[in-house]
């Protein structure tokens, strides 16, 4: 098969060329390029047709609205942690992300779509009820992240879809976010972790924990979290011990090249235990 390279000059266009062939959609292009990558010397191999969008600038865009915050498609990590909009948990996560200059490239659609275990960004989603809304030709549907991400590079989306944004709901929370990498970008995590909460008074309101690189998709349990809503502080952190046996009962990381099994298994435990210690 001939492989054709598309340059849209609108949405339309996009979502025309979609609905007549099956591509690959390049925006910053950082997760894509790393994934076709050959040899030195040798260009980057497709099998199928690919579809670059980077220039559309109807899709770079931030504005919040009372749903919360809207992250167009083509929007660079380098705009968004910048923007006062976007919540100080995604920043963080994004600094730690990458260096400057793939910041400058990469936007958080595709790492959306990439769907990495080890995808930072999608362990602060995943914690935000972050949701997704799919365009296709004449028509346009929303999607939890969580929900769009199937297993390992397995995502909800047809063929004749693009991501046209990412909404983040508008949360009163405080957060945490950790990363263990072998330095403190650029590396791919070992394990990353997210937790957010709100008190009133001394009763928990809300409680919210997340993993990344400890399973085939990011580790969040709602069952688990409403548990501990509504209880005073002080049960709660009596609880420890109870909730780390329920999230090491969801936690089943790999060996690979990066870390062992005991070892991410151990230390998510341990960010787990000395987050929900410090909570005031």
């Amino acid at each position: 098969m001939k492989i054709k390279h598309f340059i849209p000059r609108s949405l339309v266009e996009s979502l025309n060329i979609l609905d007549k062939y099956d591509c690959y959609i390049m925006a910053g292009g950082t997760d894509l390029m790393l994934q076709k990558h050959r040899s030195s010397g040798l260009v980057p191999s497709f099998d199928k047709h690919v579809l670059y969008i980077s220039n559309l600038k109807e899709l770079d865009y931030i504005y919040f609205r009372e749903d919360g915050v809207h992250i167009g498609a083509t929007t660079k990590y380098s705009r968004i942690v910048k923007d006062e909009n976007v919540p100080e948990l995604l920043k963080d996560a994004i600094k730690e992300l990458a260096s400057p200059s793939i910041r400058n490239m990469a936007t958080l659609a595709g790492n959306i779509g990439n769907a990495s275990p080890a995808g930072d960004s999608l362990v602060t989603l995943y914690l935000l009820d972050a949701y997704l809304t799919l365009a296709s030709r004449g028509n346009e549907r929303k999607v939890l992240v969580k929900d769009f991400i199937k297993g390992v590079r397995r995502i909800d989306r047809k063929e004749n879809e693009l991501i046209k944004e990412i909404v983040i709901p508008h949360h009163v929370l405080k957060t945490k976010w950790v990363k263990v990498g072998s330095r403190s970008a650029e590396s791919i995590s070992k394990i990353s972790f997210a937790g957010a909460y709100r008190l009133s008074g001394n009763i928990v309101e809300d409680f919210r924990i997340a993993f990344g690189s400890v399973n085939i998709t990011v580790v969040r349990n709602n069952e688990i979290e409403k548990k501990y809503i509504g209880i005073p502080l002080k049960e709660l952190k009596n609880q420890i011990p109870q909730i780390k046996k329920e999230y090491d009962e969801l936690i089943s990381p790999i060996d690979d090249h990066r870390s062992t099994a005991k070892y991410r298994k151990k230390v998510a435990m341990n960010i787990l235990e000395d987050f929900i210690k410090n909570m005031e």
